[in-house]
């Protein structure tokens, strides 16, 4: 803060607190305005009243920070506002199978989770990925913590949010915050649930499975390493989930499927978005006819292409530059 003060006679900050996740990270109001005090510099205050996010739904901004308790607005049903899509899955199978189908039908989309289970570095020689995060019968591994493609093609984590094959591994705030996609799939593990009325916070344990070795649940809860009991207390540690939620809530411009692992939040979730309603929005796939369902065109490949001559593009030949 001071170094950015000395450098400029004018400074901008453009603040969201919500989006803080770790500990000591700082991006506070408070930490301007003491900062501005210190310099003796005149503080102007304004209220961005629009955003790009979430396809411009501020409807939908008020209604994530109220749901989560990030703001202190109550917690209301969602009204759709013909901007935003929202709907609660059921299953895991079924949020994965709607983002797939979009995702087939040209779509960007991914699926995303609280950090609610161990994630398992890639192992052997091939770099093969644990299916760490599970839920009943339904296994898939965290995205690739790797700097190089893994097994059957999994891209590295810079990739991992625009390659096609990251769409088969779960991404975590770490790996989402600042990205965006159409259709967003976020899961809600045991780290936040609804109890009479209130959200109780609770962080895991993990136990060594015998057979495979991995790490896997024995208490559930969080397992964000970021977040220990010896780092944060209870209340800090509350808040950093709630804005974890906050980030994964807000990375779809078109759509956000949600699904709790647990079933008394999942039946929360369900009476605060009601019946699902399309209005145009969903499901892109299933609401075409027939002849129209053609599958998004391929990615051109990428990679350094030897110049090749065409046909009749020789020195002399008509050609159309386009500048």
């Amino acid at each position: 803060m001071d170094e950015l003060l000395d450098a400029s006679r004018l400074t901008a900050f453009f603040l969201d607190e919500g989006q803080t996740v770790r500990p000591q990270e700082v991006g506070s109001a408070q930490l301007v305005e003491d900062a501005a005090q210190r310099y003796g510099a005149r503080l102007v205050r304004y209220r961005l009243r629009e955003q790009f996010r979430c396809g411009g739904s501020d409807a939908y901004i008020r209604w994530v920070r109220g749901l989560l308790g990030v703001s202190s607005e109550q917690p209301h049903p969602w009204t759709p506002d013909g901007l935003m899509h929202v709907e609660v899955a059921d299953t895991p199978e079924e949020l994965e199978r709607i983002i797939r189908t979009e995702a087939r039908a040209g779509a960007s989309a991914r699926v995303v989770a609280g950090y609610c289970w161990p994630w398992t570095k890639p192992q052997g020689e091939e770099k093969r990925l644990e299916d760490d995060v599970r839920i009943g019968d339904w296994h898939r591994p965290w995205n690739a913590d790797s700097d190089s493609f893994c097994a059957d093609g999994a891209p590295p984590t810079r990739l991992w949010a625009v390659h096609e094959k990251g769409l088969g591994q779960i991404g975590c705030v770490y790996t989402a915050q600042g990205l965006e996609w159409d259709w967003c799939g976020v899961i809600m593990g045991d780290d936040m649930v609804r109890r009479d009325d209130r959200w109780v916070f609770r962080r895991g344990k993990e136990r060594k499975d015998p057979a495979s070795g991995a790490k896997r649940v024995a208490v559930p809860g969080s397992f964000d390493p970021k977040v220990k009991p010896g780092s944060v207390d209870d209340e800090q540690f509350a808040q950093l989930v709630r804005h974890a939620y906050h980030v994964l809530m807000t990375r779809a411009s078109r759509a956000t499927v949600l699904y709790s692992a647990d079933e008394e939040t999942r039946a929360y979730l369900k009476g605060l978005v009601g019946e699902v309603q399309i209005h145009g929005l969903r499901p892109t796939w299933e609401n075409l006819p027939e002849e129209a369902r053609t599958p998004h065109l391929p990615r051109p490949r990428r990679g350094r292409r030897t110049r090749r001559s065409r046909p009749g593009s020789g020195p002399h030949s008509p050609e159309l530059r386009l500048f």
